[in-house]
């Protein structure tokens, strides 16, 4: 009888562990069917509105590094990636504004009682307001997760937006300007594009994971023979009214005074005195610029040229020109450096924060704060054109690899992805007293 019940008892056990082996199974089963599932289920794209007011009016670094990240992401990454600008330009959704050089903003241009910068500032702000008042109805229809932008009075707009109309996006803020970390604390995530002032976002209080040092891309030039290189060179001095005997001064910058220095420029360059030395001016008119122009006539006669052209004629005009000069003393990058440098020329730029980024070698950089700095640095630059071709080879090799469109794309996408995983929004940093 015990034998009997003890036999019973095992069968019972052995029914038990058959039970509970056969739902294990079945869970498993079940996990790797949802397994499955989720794997082969399409993964929803992040959705990023890239966003600026003056791309499409204004040749800027601000609205050309936007326009270039924008087909950066387009090719190299599977983001939805919408572009909303002022103007019109391929790809992207031109919206309604008051673009800052229209007749809509010139009134500003002549208020007697304010600065140049100020008066800019108005036509500036003009703009802005007016393109954000068409772009809620965009971001009501795409509902971004995230939204990217360089302009910071946009940036203020944009958090009222995710107010009033309960949009979830996060804001990323490009600090593409020189400002100071008190202005950007409350956004998302903020993208240094240069060290110094990442270095002093830290210090003011804004933590590292609420960060990226990402500089701004440009796409690499065209591989051509040499031959054809200087075909292209050859028809753009002639379509320039240039002779091949004629030294040329390339700048790219706004034609104001109060930043570009372009009145500075003008003298260094008229204290020159040979007809073929050329000054090429490459930028946007602003609210001074008559008075610019007028003093270009006045020291260089026909020897200086205003040109306001798109992006692709500024890159032939490059790869045409002899020398590049920014002459400001202020630049938080300086786009067109990274860009004359990649078209091969010797660069002409002051040791400010953005020209030690982009340079990275001395040798480049010049005091531009004297008069007759420059026009002494052009004059050796002339000199010595044929001792400075390795260098410049070195100083090109080097930015390409650390600005390509390319290399900084997947960057770009793992910082948006990182901001739309973010918890809350904005308010990460107490400003110090």
């Amino acid at each position: 009888m015990l034998a009997f019940n003890r036999h019973s008892e095992e069968n019972n056990l052995v029914d038990a562990a058959a039970g509970t082996t056969d739902k294990a199974v079945e869970k498993a089963a079940e996990l790797h069917e949802a397994a499955n599932a989720v794997a082969i289920a399409p993964v929803k794209p992040v959705k990023l509105a890239l966003v600026s007011s003056g791309l499409g009016n204004i040749h800027r670094g601000f609205e050309i590094s936007t326009a270039r990240w924008f087909h950066a992401l387009d090719q190299h990454t599977d983001m939805d990636v919408r572009l909303f600008c002022g103007g019109k330009h391929e790809g992207g959704k031109q919206l309604w504004n008051f673009p800052r050089n229209s007749l809509w903003t010139r009134p500003f241009h002549y208020v007697p009682f304010m600065q140049e910068q100020q008066r800019w500032e108005m036509t500036y702000g003009a703009e802005q307001i007016s393109f954000w008042s068409a772009l809620n109805f965009e971001l009501l229809s795409f509902q971004p997760d995230v939204i990217w932008t360089k302009d910071i009075p946009l940036a203020y707009l944009l958090r009222a937006s995710r107010v009033a109309f309960n949009l979830n996006f996060k804001i990323i803020f490009a600090n593409g300007g020189m400002l100071k970390p008190q202005n950007y604390a409350d956004y998302d995530l903020v993208q240094q594009i240069e060290n110094h002032a990442f270095d002093e976002a830290l210090q003011f209080g804004i933590p590292l994971e609420k960060m990226e040092l990402l500089s701004n891309c440009v796409p690499a030039p065209a591989i051509t023979s040499i031959e054809d290189a200087a075909r292209e060179r050859t028809r753009t001095r002639e379509s320039l009214g240039l002779e091949e005997s004629d030294w040329v001064i390339v700048c790219v910058a706004a034609w104001n005074k109060y930043h570009k220095r372009i009145d500075y420029l003008l003298d260094e360059v008229g204290a020159i005195d040979d007809p073929n030395c050329k000054l090429l001016l490459c930028g946007a008119p602003e609210v001074d610029s008559d008075g610019l122009q007028e003093q270009g006539r006045r020291l260089l006669g026909d020897r200086v040229q205003w040109l306001n052209v798109t992006q692709e004629r500024v890159s032939e005009i490059l790869h045409a020109a002899d020398v590049f000069v920014l002459p400001s003393l202020r630049e938080h990058l300086g786009n067109a450096v990274v860009e004359a440098v990649l078209a091969g020329l010797p660069v002409v730029v002051h040791p400010h924060d953005g020209g030690r980024f982009v340079i990275e070698d001395e040798y480049w950089l010049t005091d531009l704060s004297a008069p007759g700095n420059l026009t002494n640095r052009l004059n050796w630059m002339r000199r010595n054109t044929r001792a400075n071709l390795a260098r410049i080879k070195i100083l090109q090799n080097n930015v390409s690899t650390r600005f390509s469109a390319e290399a900084l794309a997947g960057k770009f996408e793992a910082m948006v992805k990182r901001a739309a995983n973010q918890s809350g929004s904005g308010n990460f940093c107490q400003s110090k007293a």
